[in-house]
């Protein structure tokens, strides 16, 4: 019997609750953090016409010149080449002349390969699902004219892909300030997506939060309890009246409890005569 009491208390209850409302998603973070540090896109160098040359037939001044041509094209992009290419004026394992000339004719090709696909796992790594696709399809073809086309165009477009997804997303699950942001940012450019996840997001979700609150004005104050004086006497005149208590009817009550108990001991007292 206590299990059907329980469960009968479980389901009243379930009945009295009231339902909770769906509430809009949080903002997402996947994306967030790429979007804020993006700054202004890095145009990648093609060095095949500084490397396809016939390194036999140069000087070693005509040399050195296209290794500092190098240098200063992929200084602060590429990351091991202009390392490298220091490496070789500089002369660090056979000499200058000898450096610059294996670094033109085979090393530079080969450390060049290597950034590039450095690059695409870079962006692949902090991506979305369009972004990863995309950088997957460049590492498996394992070709130049991909990896560059990619560090070059194809990240981006998939990365206005991928945070058109994310703004399509919160006008989805957002309240009415998201959804206005939202379909303000994908009617925009690039940057006008990239500010909404960045910031307009959090700031819109903020305010649709403000607004489904209830505010403390809108509280109802509770009722003063009314004093003595307020009290509400009763009149004389329509409907009936009170019933009279105090003093008097104290003291009827008294006399009437007397002659009762009076009463009942003669009715003893004439039992006992008769018998």
């Amino acid at each position: 019997m206590r299990w059907k009491t329980l469960a009968a208390i479980a389901i009243a209850l379930a009945w009295l609750a009231p339902a909770v409302p769906a509430t809009a998603s949080e903002p997402a973070q996947i994306g967030l953090d790429q979007a804020c540090r993006l700054g202004q896109p890095v145009t990648y160098p093609d060095l095949r016409p500084l490397l396809d040359v016939d390194v036999d037939a140069m000087t070693d001044t005509d040399v050195r010149v296209r290794v500092n041509q190098i240098l200063a094209q992929t200084k602060g992009i590429y990351i091991q080449v202009p390392q490298r290419a220091q490496e070789a004026l500089d002369g660090k394992y056979e000499g200058a002349e000898k450096d610059t000339r294996e670094f033109l004719k085979s090393r530079a090709r080969i450390v060049w390969d290597t950034d590039m696909r450095v690059l695409v796992n870079q962006v692949m790594h902090v991506g979305g699902a369009h972004v990863k696709e995309a950088a997957g399809k460049v590492l498996d073809a394992a070709t130049t004219d991909n990896a560059l086309a990619f560090l070059n165009e194809g990240q981006h477009t998939a990365r206005t892909q991928d945070y058109r997804d994310l703004a399509t997303e919160a006008k989805r699950t957002g309240g009415p300030e998201v959804v206005k942001a939202a379909t303000a940012a994908l009617d925009g450019t690039f940057e006008d997506l990239r500010v909404f996840l960045c910031s307009g997001w959090r700031a819109a979700h903020d305010k649709d939060q403000a607004a489904a609150s209830p505010s403390p004005s809108a509280t109802p104050t509770p009722k003063a309890t009314p004093t003595p004086s307020s009290t509400p006497t009763p009149t004389t005149t329509g409907g009936p009246a009170l019933p009279v208590t105090g003093p008097n009817t104290m003291a009827l009550l008294i006399v009437g409890m007397s002659l009762i108990a009076c009463g009942a001991a003669g009715v003893v007292i004439a039992r006992r005569v008769r018998a």
